[in-house]
């Protein structure tokens, strides 16, 4: 599930339980194999305490290491908290180390364990314009003020962990807020960013239909009122992922040339009558219902995927050769293989190669299904966006999309059924596009069909 989906974290919060089994959380989905059962998780013993080396290392299995992946994991780390040093917690030692001006040698010495427990707790939230707040705030900054901060641009979807901490995952969303609302792009929270984030946090403009005699004939980049808060709420359905300001900024501007493109409408990015008519719902736009073409057409796509084919899509199409998966590919302005991101999991390939290209699992089943409608019918947004444009079937056929997770509104992977218990899916990293069991698929929340 992409990116972008980053849900806050229970700090420090788990039961000390032997399990029968062992469950691989992958970046889009679980995936369940069984195991034999294994020992309890030995408990927590502070880094600090004489009963920890001073040098806390790879091959190390005791209380020391679960008290070190509970503290990594208050950073977004996302380890399976077993007291065993492995190549996981190596990895995400070496990420925060790297985050945290530390030299990055995965060895928790002195040095990386005050930085772990000084971050271990959140700090209270500051308004951002108090006295308490510098009038600039940056990366390195660990305080309240940035714990306020990191709530703001979550309230405009950024998903990063709140931990008080402006790290490198702040400073790319303090960047990323700034440019979709006209500000200087240098992640430097000064006076204009603050008064942004501030005017924008505290009431969003009632929605008004868009049709209404209240809303203009042609919505523009620039206004802000409930006619941009209802237009934001009918883009999100389609997967546009905007923070709902009632400001009609770039961002929106951006999701609505992507609307446009992916419906046959003139990409303007001017919401005039027949946009409107379209995101109402009654526009004449559409694609086909599915029948025996077009889901033949999907299995067909979902195959020569698998088998390297060259296919069109985002950035001059896919040349051919096996797709990797990237966390986050696939979820550009067109449907296809595309870079992906570390936001939601920081032990993607797109963390150690930012410049990689491949599919998540909502990227993979996008694509597929815009080459087989002729246009982006999924949309841009993760597994959730995607079950919401979809309608459950008791007897699935080829062609489908089944999905798992907790429920309809917590998925968490999805692949293209095939038939006979298969389905062709972007697994996780280090694989790439191929056939599994759906069994493999974990919780089975079921078969939809668009």
């Amino acid at each position: 599930m992409p990116p972008p989906q980053n849900r806050p974290r229970a700090l420090r919060l788990r039961a000390w339980l032997a399990v029968a089994t062992t469950t691989a959380v992958v970046g889009c989905g679980l995936l369940v194999t069984a195991a034999p059962a294994m020992a309890a998780v030995p408990a927590p013993i502070a880094l600090t305490s004489a009963q920890c080396p001073a040098d806390i290392a790879q091959g190390e299995t005791d209380g020391c290491v679960t008290e070190l992946q509970d503290l990594l994991n208050t950073h977004g780390a996302g380890l399976t908290v077993d007291g065993d040093f492995g190549p996981s917690t190596l990895t995400a030692v070496k990420n925060y180390q790297s985050g945290h001006g530390l030299s990055a040698d995965g060895v928790v010495g002195p040095l990386t364990k005050s930085s772990l427990d000084t971050t271990s707790s959140v700090p209270a939230a500051l308004a951002l314009t108090s006295a308490q707040c510098p009038a600039d705030i940056a990366e390195g900054e660990i305080d309240g003020c940035v714990t306020e901060l990191q709530d703001q641009l979550n309230s405009h979807g950024a998903g990063v962990g709140v931990d008080g901490d402006f790290g490198p995952a702040t400073l790319t969303a303090v960047e990323n807020y700034q440019s979709s609302h006209g500000l200087s792009a240098d992640g430097i929270v000064g006076p204009n960013t603050k008064a942004a984030l501030d005017a924008t946090s505290t009431s969003v403009p009632a929605p008004i239909a868009l049709t209404s005699a209240q809303c203009p004939a042609d919505i523009a980049q620039g206004e802000t009122d409930g006619c941009v808060t209802e237009l934001q709420d009918l883009l999100n359905t389609h997967g546009a992922g905007l923070g709902v300001d009632g400001d009609f900024g770039s961002a929106t501007f951006a999701a609505v040339e992507s609307y446009q493109g992916s419906h046959g409408l003139s990409v303007d990015g001017i919401v005039g009558p027949d946009t409107k008519a379209s995101l109402d719902g009654s526009g004449t736009t559409a694609p086909p219902p599915p029948s025996g073409s077009v889901l033949s057409k999907i299995v067909g796509y979902a195959q020569d995927i698998e088998n390297g084919d060259a296919e069109p899509g985002w950035d001059g199409g896919w040349p051919g050769g096996d797709i990797q998966y990237v966390w986050g590919g696939g979820h550009e302005s067109l449907p296809g293989p595309s870079t992906g991101t570390c936001v939601g999991d920081p032990q993607s390939l797109s963390c150690t190669d930012p410049g990689a290209i491949g599919l998540d699992c909502s990227g993979f089943a996008r694509w597929v299904y815009d080459l087989a409608y002729g246009q982006d019918v999924l949309g841009a947004g993760n597994t959730d966006n995607q079950i919401s444009e979809m309608t459950a079937v008791s007897s699935p056929v080829a062609g489908d999309l089944v999905f798992f997770g907790a429920s309809a509104s917590d998925t968490e992977h999805v692949g293209v059924y095939i038939g006979n218990g298969e389905m062709i899916n972007s697994y996780d990293t280090g694989t790439v596009v191929q056939t599994n069991a759906v069994s493999a698929g974990g919780n089975l929340i079921g078969y939809y069909q668009y």
